[in-house]
């Protein structure tokens, strides 16, 4: 049981014991969901090792990649409180393995752990946080830098790229995520790739230079 995770801090050793009871490990193939959009929400997850992609469906009938989440990270805590279908669909970019538990059991345990409960809404906070930054950095970043954040996240929970990192992105996914278009992305990457800075081939993205991208995006130490 992952308690040094975000969400199991200082829980109870009774709630700890309950959730090692009900937590049920599952493993996901690149390219499985885990869950589609509109359907009906019935567990929160954990990612322990892998990546998921966030995506929702817009009127036209196309796919908008919303996020990447990776390991460390857990998806499902907003319909822990509520009982709203999922609003968008969760589908494993490579190998993933999660942990799983059942809402309706998850809703009672968290009635008696107010500790828990406290967890799952700091997480929907962050994550509700996360979107109206993503908004403002829209009129207050230059593209640039919207598309070195948006890479630097899809690395990192934190936001901090790792040099030698590869993900399987999409120009379109990271276009998506930056508010920008696909040729912009491209032109981008194609500058960042003769600078050194990125590498890889189509699908998939190398962070070389975490320092340099770091400083793009507006995060330098």
């Amino acid at each position: 049981m992952p308690v040094n995770m975000e969400l199991f801090q200082g829980i109870s050793g009774e709630t700890r014991d309950a959730l090692l009871k009900l937590g049920q490990r599952l493993h996901f193939a690149a390219g499985d969901a885990l869950f589609h959009q509109g359907g009906a929400s019935t567990e929160l997850i954990l990612i322990l090792e892998g990546k998921v992609k966030i995506s929702r469906v817009a009127p036209d009938g196309s796919s908008i990649t919303l996020s990447i989440i990776p390991a460390g990270a857990p998806i499902g805590t907003l319909h822990a409180v509520d009982e709203m279908p999922h609003t968008a669909s969760a589908t494993a970019l490579v190998p993933t393995e999660v942990l799983s538990w059942p809402l309706d059991q998850m809703r009672g345990i968290m009635r008696n752990d107010p500790v828990l409960t406290a967890n799952v809404l700091a997480v929907v906070a962050r994550y509700a946080a996360l979107m109206i930054m993503r908004l403002e950095e829209v009129s207050t970043i230059p593209v640039e830098g919207r598309v070195a954040r948006a890479l630097c996240r899809a690395v990192n929970v934190d936001g901090k790229p790792k040099d030698g990192v590869e993900i399987p992105l999409l120009r379109q996914d990271i276009a998506d995520m930056s508010s920008t278009t696909l040729p912009t992305v491209s032109r981008i990457m194609s500058r960042w790739r003769e600078r050194g800075l990125i590498d890889g081939y189509r699908g998939r993205v190398r962070i070389l230079d975490s320092k340099a991208l770091g400083a793009i995006a507006g995060w330098t130490e």
